[in-house]
């Protein structure tokens, strides 16, 4: 049975990534930095979807939770096929306003985990490996307020493409990027612009609904399946990017 991790699991895109590719008969390490309540729910999701796994508690904004989070999954199962970073951090402030801490937690949370996780599961990985990255739309386009975040997962995409040269052929790397999803992060971000999840997706989308989690996991899924995909970010955002101008 083949095993992936997924940072950030314990629930929204995370969850649904994990629940997905039990569905395709894999062993999934359920990965959360602390809520172990939802992490478990996962993983019993994981179960019923005909997976198996673990759930591994670690911070992976740091090496060390990198690392630890590694080092549990090869003990578990041995060395492992798929590592999805998914784990990210999104805090809405104007670029004036950011102090030192929102932006640290923001570039250790969303950016150094993608690096640091990276380049552990790198070393542990089968050949034929792959490493999935949960990029945003805002890192291709800007949203107001969240600027430091937009950084961040520009900065991602950009390292799927750097990772895809250097670890080939041996692994290959990819990326999603969801517009504006139905997740705790998402209806956040609605509650602060004041708005419906119905009136967003009319005003911000062509096709007048939101990204769904599943969604974005059946995205990665098909990139884990595709043999000759490498250095691709996919978009998932119901036209989101192409409607996208100054609403926010």
């Amino acid at each position: 049975m083949p095993t992936a991790a997924v940072t950030g699991s314990g629930r929204g895109i995370g969850r649904a990534i994990a629940v997905r590719l039990a569905r395709d008969g894999y062993r999934v390490v359920v990965n959360a930095k602390r809520g172990r309540d939802e992490a478990e729910e996962t993983l019993r999701l994981v179960r019923e979807a005909g997976g198996d796994g673990a759930v591994v508690m670690a911070d992976v904004s740091s090496r060390e939770g990198c690392r630890a989070l590694v080092q549990e999954a090869v003990k578990l199962f041995g060395a492992f096929d798929v590592w999805v970073n998914n784990a990210g951090l999104g805090l809405y402030s104007r670029f004036l306003d950011a102090d030192d801490r929102v932006i640290e937690k923001q570039l250790e949370a969303t950016l150094k985990s993608v690096i640091y996780c990276s380049q552990e599961a790198a070393k542990a990985m089968r050949d034929g490996g792959v490493i999935i990255n949960v990029a945003s739309i805002a890192g291709l386009t800007p949203f107001y307020g969240l600027s430091i975040y937009s950084a961040a997962k520009a900065a991602v995409i950009n390292l799927t493409k750097a990772l895809a040269v250097e670890l080939a052929p041996r692994i290959r790397v990819n990326a999603v990027a969801p517009g504006v999803v139905r997740t705790k992060m998402g209806e956040s971000l609605l509650r602060l612009l004041g708005v419906s999840e119905e009136e967003y997706a009319r005003r911000n989308t062509l096709l007048g609904k939101l990204v769904s989690p599943e969604d974005v996991a059946e995205a990665v899924a098909a990139l884990i399946k595709i043999p000759t995909i490498t250095g691709q970010v996919v978009v998932v955002d119901s036209g989101e990017t192409l409607k996208h101008g100054s609403a926010l």
